[in-house]
């Protein structure tokens, strides 16, 4: 296991000719259980851990569409994951999450390579406030003092709850104080929005063989923890000779510039 950090540099080299968007669904609070841990990295951060890891990583090539012998097309699935772990890890803010991908070739004859990625994102609208409470009315008479139900002036503590007829046997009478209660969690709404594909990232190749790196989405997060389900997202390279290698990575980078990026393993396409 590498650890790696580069304080004070916030945005990673990359070759990205169009990046778009923000990364991923916020799905909870722990990965899924028995997930596969491909690869794991982790810093220090002002004696926080910051911790990120690729999880049931998948890349499968698949013949291109159109058949040309100088194209390579590919599918990928898997997940990334951000934890910060600490004493105040949840008053992390402006945390940047990155997903993207080291590319290499060995030739290419006026070649690209483009990924595009159709990503739902989860709303949360959580809302906190006040219940209401009830208390009782007590039974006083025209004066404002205190009375049992013959009318009979008594002290506070021998005070009686009053009724809809006045009689001991009658419906109780209370009254709502609004926002008198605790302070509770009311509601939860969810949504999902932005389904239209939103982000898009590419380059092109030089003739001679080279490695890029591109950032294919990234967004801020606050809190201690950013979870992103990878699903199909097409990669594809045209113009090529030779074999085109992929190497999926995730990064986080702190709001001090503190970085650190897990680098999978090489897919050979």
């Amino acid at each position: 296991m590498k650890i790696q950090t580069r304080r004070g540099f916030r945005a990673a080299r990359n070759a990205t000719v169009a990046a778009a968007a923000v990364a991923g669904l916020v799905l909870g609070s722990a990965g899924a259980a028995g997930a596969e841990v491909n690869d794991q990295n982790r810093i220090v951060s002002n004696g926080h851990e910051v911790i990120v890891t690729q999880e049931d990583t998948f890349i499968n090539g698949v013949p291109p569409i159109g058949g040309s012998p100088l194209s390579r097309e590919w599918f990928h699935n898997g997940r990334g994951i951000a934890n910060i772990v600490g004493p105040e890890a949840a008053d992390f803010e402006g945390s940047t999450f990155q997903f993207g991908y080291q590319v290499a070739w060995t030739a290419s004859i006026d070649g690209a390579i483009g990924f595009n990625w159709t990503s739902p994102e989860l709303d949360a609208d959580v809302g906190y406030g006040y219940s209401d409470t009830v208390e009782e009315v007590w039974l006083k008479n025209a004066d404002g003092k205190y009375v049992d139900y013959s009318g009979a002036v008594v002290e506070e503590k021998d005070r009686v709850q009053a009724t809809v007829d006045g009689t001991k046997d009658g419906k109780k009478l209370w009254t709502v104080i609004e926002d008198g209660g605790e302070y509770e969690h009311q509601s939860t709404d969810l949504g999902v929005g932005s389904i239209l594909p939103q982000v898009t990232a590419g380059i092109e190749l030089s003739q001679a063989p080279g490695i890029e790196e591109i950032v294919v989405a990234e967004g801020e997060f606050d809190g201690d923890f950013k979870e992103v389900q990878i699903a199909n997202v097409h990669g594809a390279a045209t113009g090529v000779l030779g074999p085109v290698s992929v190497r999926p990575f995730v990064r986080v980078i702190t709001d001090n510039g503190d970085n650190v990026t897990t680098y999978g393993q090489v897919w050979t396409l």
